[in-house]
């Protein structure tokens, strides 16, 4: 939680952090959006001091933008820029390093910063190296456990909050696009539009897309698989393929809302009917998640999770990672992870001996995902829900749309 950041830079010995812009919502950029929130800075810088208090160094053009968060402002344009790029050659990135140099020293950051956010790989290794001529300041490149994903493996009960609302729009979505799809009839084993053109996996993700845009909510392509694609745990869905009567469909929904937090929900659906195959994995995989579900705590390692996912799949015949590490049929992925601002955080809850060993704590959000798969068959089988263990320990299922495998269609 972010309340945690300044323990977390004393053990890490920092003094301050500096994270670089842009803001996440035309690229990923989570560090950056877990300061900022919805407002849409394209440009800025933001400092983290040892105490916890924060400073968001902004373009004049973002001052509005900038006014919308809870960030102690400094706008770019005191330091003269001009000037600075004037006294470093005409060279932006050395002009750069010196004023966030300059901002550092007026906010009274201690010499160890820690660097962090999305840019240009080229630009920040150049950026980098600039900062350290600098002789006030030590910079620190953290690895992939620096201390704002520690932070945010971890959520408060607003972050939560924030996640479940976007859960419930998300579900909204689903709704209604199990509602268009039952909208449509089956002709010759397809759902046909009215003109009489087969519907087709880019016509289902087009409406997904405007349904989601009502709701504001960013990032809303999918997984959206049909069939052999189906089978394929991350396979998109091929655009022109019809929406086939009786196939397997996956559809995983990972949106982005307005603050940056993510939901990441799949149902699998069959339209009509379900063939026998189909159905049976259906079974076993709710099977599977509900034990995963009753399973989940505070005391265990997130891998006993999985491994007992394992044992039950392996009970019904499906192979599994843990059987065959190269398996593209049966289980073939792990049972969950943690997701909030980016759609794959800390913890991973996969096989003993494939991550350090982790437990749930209190704040954790995370998703659970048991699927089985086939894609020589032709099908494939996930359920997703996602969850928060609060303050206090209790876990809480923030998504409710119900598993139901078979949607009815209309006659005719």
């Amino acid at each position: 939680m972010k309340a945690e950041l300044p323990e977390l830079m004393r053990e890490r010995g920092l003094d301050a952090l500096l994270v670089l812009g842009p803001d996440g919502k035309s690229c990923a950029n989570p560090a950056f959006a877990y300061f900022i929130g919805s407002a849409h800075v394209t440009t800025g810088v933001v400092i983290v001091r040892a105490d916890g208090s924060a400073f968001l160094l902004h373009h004049t053009m973002d001052r509005d933008e900038a006014a919308k968060t809870d960030l102690k402002l400094i706008d770019r344009s005191r330091y003269n820029y001009p000037a600075l790029l004037r006294a470093n050659n005409g060279d932006p990135i050395a002009a750069q390093a010196a004023l966030l140099c300059q901002a550092l020293r007026d906010v009274e950051a201690g010499p160890r910063v820690g660097i962090y956010g999305v840019e240009e790989v080229s630009v920040t290794l150049r950026l980098v190296d600039a900062l350290r001529r600098d002789a006030t300041f030590t910079v620190v490149a953290e690895g992939d456990d620096d201390v704002i994903t520690r932070a945010r493996k971890t959520k408060d009960r607003r972050e939560a909050a924030l996640i479940q609302q976007v859960c419930q729009l998300a579900e909204e979505v689903i709704a209604e696009t199990q509602a268009f799809l039952q909208a449509h009839r089956a002709h010759n084993g397809c759902l046909v539009r009215p003109d009489g053109a087969a519907l087709t996996v880019g016509d289902v993700k087009r409406f997904i897309r405007a349904r989601a845009a009502e709701r504001n909510l960013h990032g809303a392509d999918c997984i959206f698989a049909v069939g052999r694609d189906a089978g394929v745990p991350h396979s998109a869905g091929n655009e022109s393929d019809p929406i086939q009567v009786g196939r397997a469909i996956v559809f995983d929904f990972f949106p982005r809302g307005p603050e940056g937090y993510h939901a990441d929900i799949t149902r699998t659906w069959c339209l009509g009917f379900a063939p026998p195959e189909v159905e049976r994995a259906w079974q076993t995989v709710l099977e599977a998640h509900a034990l995963a579900e009753r399973s989940f705590n505070l005391r265990d390692f997130t891998w006993a999770y999985n491994e007992a996912v394992c044992d039950l799949f392996e009970a019904r015949g499906y192979t599994t990672l843990r059987q065959d590490p190269r398996a593209t049929r049966g289980y073939v992925h792990s049972l969950g992870h943690g997701f909030g601002l980016a759609v794959h955080e800390a913890p991973s809850i996969s096989l003993k001996g494939w991550r350090p060993d982790e437990v749930f704590q209190p704040g954790t959000v995370f998703c659970s995902e048991p699927g089985l798969y086939d894609p020589e068959a032709g099908w494939g089988v996930r359920v997703e829900d996602d969850y928060w263990f609060d303050e206090q320990g209790v876990l809480h299922r923030l998504t409710r749309y119900p598993h139901d495998l078979v949607i009815p269609l209309r006659e005719g």
